[in-house]
């Protein structure tokens, strides 16, 4: 690889870094906090990139002494790939194909960590709205009465369970893609099958339940946490799909 086609592939680089960054697409492989970061990464490559073009640009004379340029490794012409996946087809947020892959629950904090009460319905609404993390975390407490007799909204995408059924999930990220985590609820109870009939994997709901116990998992044994629900609605897919 010449040095020209080096300093053009760290163009090309930093300009995609920057078009991923500045636009929503960023938020399918990273947080929402990590813009800064991007956008100055992929300005210091471009620039980079830039003032190499500048600097060894076709027709300028060599300097005294110059060293006889080298060309870089082939292997680098590999940067290319991710570039030309994001330029042609730009993947969107994980979903059930990462859920149905995750082999770990959900670890539970100490009892001590988890506030009493789950805090008031929704305004005007009878029901309380809450993170599948957070509702999982809760029904893994040895004290499950801030649960009864309250219905739960979530929201999240479907993802088939093993054995038959389903599972409302969230993927939860603590840095980026790499790191992706599934929290799932299962929807079990006597109106399930009837509201859930026809929907796919990956589609996005809103689901009003109430508690039900845990159930095993079919195959792995440890609790799962389970919503009975009462209404199933289809809901657009959000800007950024991960669970804070």
């Amino acid at each position: 690889m010449s040095r020209l086609a080096q300093h053009l592939l760290l163009v090309l680089l930093g300009g995609v870094t920057l078009r991923v960054s500045l636009s929503e697409a960023y938020l399918a492989y990273v947080q929402a906090g990590f813009r800064p970061l991007l956008v100055a990464a992929g300005a210091v490559v471009l620039a980079v990139g830039l003032l190499g073009l500048v600097r060894d640009r076709p027709g300028r004379d060599a300097g005294p002494g110059q060293a006889h340029e080298h060309g870089g490794p082939r292997v680098a012409w590999l940067l290319l790939a991710p570039v030309a996946v994001l330029l042609v087809v730009a993947p969107g947020p994980l979903g059930a194909f990462t859920a149905q892959r995750q082999t770990a629950p959900v670890s539970a904090p100490p009892p001590g960590d988890v506030p009493l009460g789950i805090g008031p319905d929704d305004p005007g609404e009878s029901w309380r709205t809450m993170t599948l993390a957070g509702y999982s975390v809760r029904t893994q407490q040895s004290d499950t009465a801030p649960l009864r007799d309250r219905r739960i909204r979530l929201v999240g995408f479907l993802s088939p369970r093993d054995g038959g059924g389903w599972y409302v999930t969230r993927i939860r990220i603590a840095c980026c893609a790499a790191d992706a985590l599934a929290v799932r609820v299962v929807l079990e109870g006597p109106d399930a099958d009837e509201l859930l009939a026809g929907r796919s994997a990956d589609d996005w709901v809103e689901v009003v339940g109430t508690y039900a116990p845990s159930r095993e998992h079919p195959t792995l044994g440890y609790p799962e946490p389970v919503l009975d629900p009462d209404a199933v609605a289809t809901v657009p897919a959000p800007v950024d799909g991960y669970e804070d």
